[in-house]
């Protein structure tokens, strides 16, 4: 899957300069993601966090415990600080690789 921000399913921006509402949101997008291929973030391995310069990483960690919670197994999770991103309004990106087994019929 692609990089999740917080643009919800209208197409708006969700938190504004919040950046523990943008977090929030971008975790949602990817449960979403997730659902649609019948994986949760228990099939998670690895995320990548792109957050704007001056954001708290304290923050977004307390908005991923309070959205997806402790889990078992912890994916790899990298942080990186970025200038800017592509939606300039944007404070946060995830992506998330997920390794989900097929099921026989």
């Amino acid at each position: 899957m692609g990089g999740q921000n917080a643009i919800n399913s209208e197409g708006q921006l969700v938190g504004g300069d919040n950046f523990e509402l943008q977090t929030k949101q971008a975790l949602e997008n990817i449960k979403i993601a997730l659902a649609s291929e019948n994986a949760t973030f228990n099939d998670v391995i690895k995320l990548n966090i792109y957050m704007v310069d001056g954001c708290d990483p304290a923050i977004g960690f307390k908005a991923f415990m309070e959205t997806v919670g402790k889990l078992e197994k912890p994916p790899l999770i990298t942080v990186l600080e970025v200038a800017g991103l592509a939606n300039p309004l944007c404070l946060i990106e995830i992506d998330a690789i997920a390794v989900v087994e097929e099921k026989e019929d």
